[in-house]
C-alpha cells in the first residue's frame, strides 16, 4: 500500500483485505461479524473477533493510520472509499480507450489479490468472483480498443491484453482473431509480450526455454544479491545411502522446485548435504552467505521443518508433514508444493530486513552483538547489549529491531533488579512503541510492547499486543514465550504452560527464560515439583532464585529454600518482599497470596 507521498507502507495482510473488500465491493460500511466470518471462517467466533480487534490495532499503529479514512465502533467498520485511490480505478470509463487499455493490462499483470496467503470459504469465493469480473472487463476493453490500435505501443498493449485473456480462456475465438490481426499490423514482438506476462506456474517446456534464455543472456549483477537459501536434509549422505530416506528425496525435490524461482539463490543439494554433515553448521552457512536455512529432521512417521532467518536467528515458519508409506505417493507432490510456496513467500516477506543488513553491514554487526549479549541473564550482559543496540541506532535511528532490543534490555533490567523502577518501564514502552511505528510487521516490536505493558500492569493491552505478534509470526518461539509469560500473570497458568511448551518444542536449545516461565506456570498450578525441575534446566539459575525459594518452601524443603534466599539477598541486599509483591503484575489476588506464602516459608 502507498501513502500520499508515494512511499510504500506495510500493513497487516488482513487489514489490507478489509480495505480491498470494502473498496472493491463499494461498501461504505460492513459489520464486524461479517468481516470476522469472512477472514477467519475456520475458528471460533470469539477468536475471530479477537483477531479482528488485533488487526484493527495494528492498522492504527502504521504510518497510514491518519491517511486511511477507516473508522470502527462496537458493531460496524466504515471506510470513506471515495477518498482512497486504488489500482481498480483503471477499469473506470474513460474517453481515451487505448490509454485505458494500457492501464488495465499493466494492472492485470498480477491477479486480483495475487499475494493473499490464506483464503478459503466465502473470502476465496469472493476473490475468485472478482478475478473473473476483472477478466471480463479486460476482455471488453480489448474488444473496444481493437479497432483504434495502429501505433506500435498501442498494438503491443493490445497483444498483452490478448495474451492475458488467452492464459485464462485459451479457446476464446474472438480474442484469437484480434491477436492475429495485431500480429499482422506492425512488428511481431509476441514472444516479448509473453515474457512480460507473469506466470508463477511455468510448464516444463517454458521453464527449460527460460533457463536457456538466461544462460545465453549477459550476466545480471543483481543475481549476486539474491538471498541464498539452503535446504538441509534430515539425514547425512551416509545415512541416506545405508538406509534410504524418503524425506531426503522430498527435500531434494523441493530444492529443485525452488531453483525455478528468480527471487532466491538456492544452495545445491550436494552442498546442503555437506553442510548437514559439518560439525559447525552455523560457520559453514555463514561462509556460503546463506540467509535462510530450512532445517529438517525426521520425527516418528513425519518430517519436522523449520525455516530460520539466520541474521536474527528467528524461526519464521515451522510445520510437520506426515510421511507414511500409505499416503506418500499422493502426499509427496502436495508437501513439496506447500514447502516450496511457503519458503518463497517467507523469503519475500523478510527480504526488506535482509536488504537492510546487506546495505549496512556495520549496523548488522552491532545488532548481532547486542542479540548475543542478551542471551545472558545478568545485569552486566544486559547493559552491554543496550550499549551495542544504541551503537546500531547511531547508524540508523529508525532501525526497528534495535529499538525493540533496547526495550528488551530495559524490561529485563527492571526484572533483574526487582526494585520496581517505573522509569525503566516508561523508557522501554517508548522504545517498543517506536519499533512498532517504524515497522508494523515486526513481530519483535509488538512482543516487546506486550512485555513492557505486562510489567506496567496493563494485562489486557499486553495480551492484545502479544496476540498481534503471534499473528504476524506464529512460529516465532520468543513471541510464544512472552505470550505464555503474560498468560501466567493474567491468571491463566494452564494456557501459559501449554504455550511455553510449544515454544520449547520450536526452540529446544532455548534460553533460560523459557524454563523460568514454565516454572512460574507450574508454581501457580500447584505443581511445585515441576517448578523446581524447570528451574533446574536453566544454565544460570540465579535469576529464578526467588521462585525456586518459594517452590522449595511450598514443598517443605526449608534448608534448600533458605539457601536460595541467601543467594537472592547476596545479589540484591535491598530486596523487600512486600514491595516486590506490589509491583509484580498478577491479575488475581490468589496468585499474590500463593507467592507470598512460598516466600515466607522460605524465610523472606
Amino acid at each position: 500500500m502507498l501513502g500520499r507521498d508515494g512511499r510504500q507502507v506495510f500493513m497487516p495482510e488482513r487489514g489490507l483485505l478489509i480495505i480491498a473488500y470494502m473498496r472493491a465491493s463499494q461498501r461504505q460500511e460492513v459489520s464486524r461479524e461479517t468481516l470476522a466470518n469472512l477472514l477467519w471462517p475456520d475458528v471460533d467466533r470469539s477468536v475471530a473477533f479477537q483477531n479482528l480487534r488485533s488487526t484493527l490495532l495494528r492498522m492504527r499503529t502504521t504510518d497510514l493510520a491518519q491517511t486511511i479514512p477507516l473508522t470502527a465502533d462496537g458493531r460496524m467498520i466504515r471506510l470513506a472509499a471515495d477518498h482512497l485511490g486504488s489500482d481498480l480505478d483503471c477499469f473506470l470509463p474513460a474517453k481515451d480507450k487505448l490509454a485505458r487499455l494500457r492501464r488495465i493490462t499493466e494492472t492485470m499483470q498480477d491477479e486480483f489479490l495475487a499475494t493473499t496467503r490464506t483464503a478459503n470459504g466465502a473470502l476465496k469465493r469472493w476473490i475468485e468472483g472478482h478475478r473473473q469480473a476483472c477478466g471480463e472487463l479486460l476482455r471488453a476493453a480489448v474488444i473496444e480498443a481493437s479497432p483504434l490500435a495502429t501505433e506500435r505501443n498501442d498494438l503491443r498493449a493490445l497483444k498483452i491484453g490478448c495474451v492475458q485473456i488467452l492464459q485464462r480462456s485459451p479457446n476464446d475465438a474472438d480474442i484469437r482473431a484480434i491477436m492475429d490481426r495485431a500480429r499482422l499490423t506492425g512488428t511481431d514482438d509476441t514472444d516479448k509480450v509473453f515474457a512480460t506476462v507473469r506466470d508463477d506456474r511455468p510448464t516444463p517446456s517454458t521453464a527449460v526455454a527460460q533457463a536457456r534464455a538466461e544462460a545465453s543472456a549477459p550476466d545480471k549483477p543483481e543475481r549476486a544479491h539474491l538471498p541464498r537459501v539452503a535446504l538441509l536434509p534430515p539425514d547425512t549422505a551416509e545415512d541416506t545411502r545405508l538406509n534410504g530416506s524418503v524425506a531426503n528425496a522430498l527435500i531434494e525435490d523441493v530444492t529443485i522446485g525452488l531453483c525455478s524461482l528468480r527471487t532466491v539463490s538456492i544452495v545445491a543439494p550436494f552442498t546442503s548435504e555437506r553442510i548437514r554433515e559439518s560439525s559447525d553448521k552455523a560457520a559453514v552457512l555463514e561462509k556460503h552467505g546463506v540467509i535462510y536455512a530450512l532445517d529438517t529432521k525426521r520425527s516418528g512417521d513425519g518430517l519436522f521443518t523449520q525455516l530460520v532467518f539466520l541474521p536474527t536467528d528467528e524461526i519464521i515458519w515451522a510445520e510437520r508433514f506426515p510421511l507414511t508409506a500409505e499416503g506418500l505417493t499422493t502426499q509427496r507432490a502436495e508437501i513439496s508444493r506447500t514447502i516450496t510456496q511457503t519458503i518463497a513467500r517467507q523469503v519475500e516477506e523478510t527480504a526488506a530486513a535482509k536488504l537492510d543488513f546487506d546495505i549496512r553491514p556495520q549496523m548488522y554487526f552491532h545488532y548481532l552483538q547486542g542479540v548475543q549479549h542478551l542471551s545472558g541473564l545478568s545485569l552486566p550482559s544486559v547493559r552491554r547489549a543496550r550499549r551495542v543496540f544504541r551503537d546500531t541506532l547511531r547508524d540508523d535511528p529508525d532501525f526497528a529491531p534495535a529499538l525493540a532490543g533496547v526495550a528488551r534490555t530495559l524490561t529485563t533490567e527492571w526484572l533483574l533488579t526487582a526494585r520496581g523502577d517505573q522509569d525503566l518501564l516508561k523508557m522501554a514502552e517508548e522504545k517498543a512503541m517506536a519499533a512498532v511505528r517504524q515497522d508494523g510487521d515486526l513481530a519483535g516490536g509488538y512482543r516487546e510492547l506486550g512485555v513492557v505493558q505486562l510489567y506496567l500492569g496493563k494485562l489486557d493491552e499486553s495480551l492484545e499486543a502479544l496476540s498481534v505478534a503471534e499473528t504476524i509470526s506464529p512460529h516465532y518461539a520468543d513471541v510464544l514465550y512472552s505470550h505464555a509469560d503474560s498468560l501466567v500473570h493474567a491468571a491463566r497458568p494452564k494456557d501459559g504452560l501449554n504455550k511455553i511448551k510449544k515454544a520449547i518444542e520450536l526452540n529446544p536449545l532455548c534460553p533460560d527464560t523459557y524454563y523460568w516461565t514454565a516454572a512460574g506456570a507450574s508454581y501457580f498450578l500447584g505443581e511445585f515439583d515441576d517448578a523446581v525441575t524447570y528451574v533446574g534446566k536453566m544454565r544460570d539459575r540465579r535469576p529464578a532464585d526467588r521462585l525456586l525459594a518459594a517452590s522449595w518452601g511450598m514443598l517443605g524443603e526449608r534448608s534448600k529454600a533458605r539457601a536460595c534466599r541467601q543467594r537472592v539477598l547476596r545479589d540484591n541486599p535491598s530486596f523487600d518482599l512486600e514491595r516486590w509483591l506490589e509491583v509484580v503484575p498478577n491479575r488475581e489476588n490468589w496468585q499474590r497470596e500463593l507467592y507470598r506464602e512460598g516466600l515466607i516459608k522460605a524465610g523472606f
